[in-house]
């Protein structure tokens, strides 16, 4: 005989609010008998939280059609850095790392180009050699 399924519909949201602050389904799971007396093992607080679609991370960065279409006018038109395009991406409002960002921009086949890469190795080699020249003494040396 299967196990009668418990009801936690009435404690959704105390558990959503628990387990996106960062707490363990199993510290959910003693706060749910400890406050409601419900006895609920870890693993039926887990597939809740599936069936109810509740994740900790969010998926919209990698699967926003938005956002590729943002990062490839922004690579290919404005021909941004990646530092300058994530400063601009999260100033649009995305959340998006660093790394997200270099992860899409390859999964959308943009690559640095040799020219961008041949000009920063330029720019640091210019700087290297901006050598700053030292004041001579005055008078005759001994």
């Amino acid at each position: 005989m299967p196990r009668q399924q418990i009801n936690l519909d009435p404690y959704r949201d105390d558990i959503i609010t628990l387990y996106h602050h960062g707490i363990s389904s199993d510290a959910i799971s003693r706060t749910l008998e400890t406050c409601h007396n419900i006895q609920v093992k870890e693993r039926t607080i887990q597939s809740r939280l599936r069936k109810w679609g509740i994740r900790k991370r969010h998926r919209t960065t990698t699967g926003d059609e938005a956002l590729h279409a943002r990062i490839k006018m922004l690579f290919i038109q404005d021909k941004l850095t990646d530092k300058a395009m994530l400063n601009m991406l999260q100033q649009e409002g995305y959340g998006i790392s660093e790394r997200t960002l270099r992860r899409l921009r390859f999964k959308l086949g943009l690559h640095v180009r040799a020219s961008e890469q041949e000009q920063h190795q330029e720019q640091g080699q210019m700087q290297e050699q901006m050598v700053v020249p030292q004041p001579q003494p005055e008078g005759p040396t001994v």
